[in-house]
């Protein structure tokens, strides 16, 4: 495959970038005027540097070319990483010990909590994604059946809780709406990626969920939740995430400035150190299939500051 040959290691000259970035315009389909090659080439060229100084500074993760080559990382956080809504400034504190009993691991992939990664598209609709699929994870344990529930509900239907579609969002607020009106499966109300008529039928949604809980800040908090279900979690994006490819974020450098919501879908211990799974909704072509990991106790990415889940009757 031709993104195989994406190395920034080996662009070292002119002739191997712009083979570089003829192979990825072909990769992705891309085709610009000549005014616009010239711009984003230089846009490519500035990523390949950003996406050495992320590898240098996480030695446990791998950051690589990849669909958001040719933005800019403002361009990227416009389109990608705006999605969270936040009512007001977030502080962290973790607590003085670590020492927290819950399983070495799980994963509630392998259990049958967590639907298949999905793709938000050109709509800051993340906070959606990430309520449902901590619904979808609660409803499961629960009841022994995953079903796939509806984004395009919450984005279209849920103004009234505080949320603004395609303009952002929060996931508390998601819940909020949900208590309230319940839920619509994927099938019944799918995805458009854009803002539209709420179409919500009150004889499909499911009433099954009677309330939800916002974490306390910290490591210790998160951990606890998530021997139990999948968490919804915020996090910093337009850093680290952009080129991520594999591996463990461990920088602090990710930054906490919450604009993004995600999944957490279970945690590992590798040595001495705890990294989370994470379920993104940019699709499986990045990251890990869809998925990231990231370094517990340190609030990498914000992580620890702002998570919540909603509770099944």
């Amino acid at each position: 495959m031709v993104l195989a040959l994406f190395s920034v290691a080996s662009a070292t000259t002119s002739d191997s970038i712009s083979s570089l970035w003829g192979a990825w315009k072909v990769a992705h389909g891309k085709q610009y005027s000549s005014l616009e090659d010239s711009h984003r080439f230089i846009v490519f060229q500035n990523n390949l540097v950003n996406i050495a100084k992320l590898n240098a500074k996480n030695p446990n993760a791998k950051f690589a070319v990849n669909r958001f080559a040719d933005l800019t990382n403002d361009e990227f956080q416009s389109i990608y990483a705006n999605g969270l809504i936040k009512s007001g400034v977030s502080t962290y504190e973790e607590p003085e010990s670590f020492e927290i009993t819950v399983p070495t691991a799980i994963d509630w992939r392998n259990k049958g909590a967590v639907t298949p990664v999905k793709d938000q598209g050109h709509c800051g609709s993340c906070w959606a994604f990430s309520a449902t699929g901590a619904l979808e994870g609660a409803y499961a344990i629960k009841n022994g059946e995953l079903i796939s529930f509806s984004e395009q509900q919450l984005v279209d239907c849920s103004q009234s809780s505080g949320n603004q579609g395609c303009n952002g969002g929060d996931m508390p607020w998601a819940f909020d709406y949900v208590v309230k009106y319940g839920i619509q499966e994927e099938s019944d109300y799918p995805y458009t990626a854009k803002d539209g008529k709420c179409q919500y039928n009150s004889q499909k949604a499911m009433k099954v969920f009677e309330n939800y809980k916002e974490l306390k800040t910290g490591s210790v908090a998160l951990l606890a939740a998530l021997a139990t279900q999948p968490i919804a979690v915020s996090v910093q994006a337009d850093t680290d995430f952009q080129f991520y490819k594999s591996g463990i974020i461990e920088s602090e450098s990710c930054g906490t400035y919450l604009n993004h919501g995600v999944l957490a879908v279970g945690f590992e211990v590798v040595g001495a150190k705890i990294h989370y799974i994470v379920k993104n909704s940019w699709g499986t072509t990045w990251g890990e299939q869809g998925y990231v990991r990231i370094l517990a106790g340190k609030n990498i990415c914000g992580i620890e500051m702002e998570n919540s889940y909603p509770i099944v009757e």
